[in-house]
């Protein structure tokens, strides 16, 4: 059940200035996300597995979780037999969470938008869930996750429908497109990716293949 106490977190991490901001805001929500997020009905993981599932293969490895969190996603990948998961959040609370799952290889507490602590090659595939929204990572990230992802693997990620042109993100695809970095492969329809919380709030998720 939707309550106030968990709307108030939600517009806390939305409302977020920057990151140290948004860091706070999810060390402070991190014992009862999970809890708040199933009550919202969050759907954007099971979307986001179900395409991954049709383009990435269990053995694919390492697989970069950027924006980890609790490890929600990655808990369900784990159940679907993806193994070699490396995980990433701002956060450092929710990151005691996702590893208290025992479903990582490697946890690292990390800013999508900075330059991430990888080599440039390393992972088979990457999926980003719930991290480009309001107030959270940049359309600028996405340099540094094609970056670290090999070519020929896949990048899934949900975005807020609102913030596509608005925020950038439509240029930066079009940009690194353009740029033979990559390509599209599929996206989704709009769907409201919390629509217990907000039915009218708007996501896709997005697939596209690294070059």
């Amino acid at each position: 059940m939707v309550s106030e106490e968990s709307s108030a977190y939600l517009q806390k991490v939305y409302s977020a200035k920057d990151n140290r901001e948004l860091e706070e805001a999810y060390d402070l929500w991190a014992g009862k996300y999970d809890e708040h997020v199933t009550a919202f009905g969050y759907q954007i993981p099971a979307v986001a597995a179900g395409l991954l599932g049709k383009h990435v293969t269990p053995e694919t490895t390492p697989i970069l979780d950027a924006g980890a969190g609790t490890g929600l996603m990655g808990a369900v990948l784990d159940a679907l037999g993806y193994q070699g998961q490396v995980g990433v959040d701002i956060s450092a609370g929710m990151l005691k969470k996702a590893r208290e799952r025992n479903i990582y290889t490697d946890l690292h507490q990390m800013i999508l938008g900075e330059k991430l602590d990888f080599p440039s090659d390393h992972f088979g595939a990457c999926q980003a869930i719930g991290v480009f929204t309001a107030g959270h990572a940049p359309a600028s990230a996405f340099d540094e996750l094609v970056r670290v992802v090999r070519p020929g693997g896949y990048i899934i990620f949900s975005l807020l429908e609102d913030i596509y042109a608005p925020k950038g993100y439509k240029e930066k695809f079009e940009t690194l497109g353009n740029n033979g970095k990559w390509q599209l492969t599929e996206k989704t329809k709009k769907f409201p990716g919390l629509p217990l919380e907000d039915p009218d709030l708007f996501h896709r998720v997005y697939v596209y293949r690294v070059c």
